[in-house]
């Protein structure tokens, strides 16, 4: 190998060492978490409207944009999920801030199809879009 490729191939190699040392991250800002959470969700049938209660932990810091979602998964009531199963949410309805009042959440659920067992889980969600911890699941029986 003559001199001068030797030197090159040197030059490369610690350029590219250099260049490579240190933590590699995403080329992108990492979307932030929502810091509320949904507590206590509850559930109520009353006949026409499946309601749905529960507490926003820190309602004061809601920034402006957050906003509420509630994930639905129903099933024919002779075909619930058995006792443990997963159960694969089908779809959501977003709700904003009018559905909170002080630290609660209440809303009625909309487009609930009789005879079926429908499962709910809270979310709030960041301006950006980033869902934030879910809370607990409930789940009724709309006869």
């Amino acid at each position: 190998m003559r001199p001068g490729r030797a030197v090159l191939v040197m030059v490369l190699v610690f350029g590219l060492l250099f260049a490579g040392c240190g933590k590699k991250g995403d080329p992108f800002v990492p979307a932030r978490e929502p810091a509320n959470r949904v507590t206590g969700l509850d559930v109520a049938w009353n006949g026409v409207d499946v309601l749905l209660s529960g507490r926003v932990e820190k309602p004061a810091k809601m920034q402006e944009g957050e906003s509420l979602r509630v994930y639905y998964a129903a099933y024919p009531l002779d075909e619930p999920p058995c006792e443990g199963c997963p159960i694969e949410f089908q779809g959501y309805h977003a709700f904003g801030r009018e559905a909170v009042s002080g630290d609660a959440f209440s809303c009625s659920v909309p487009e609930i199809r009789r005879g079926s067992v429908y499962f709910f889980e809270a979310r709030v969600m960041s301006p950006e879009g980033s869902p934030g911890p879910p809370s607990n699941r409930v789940s009724i029986e709309v006869p």
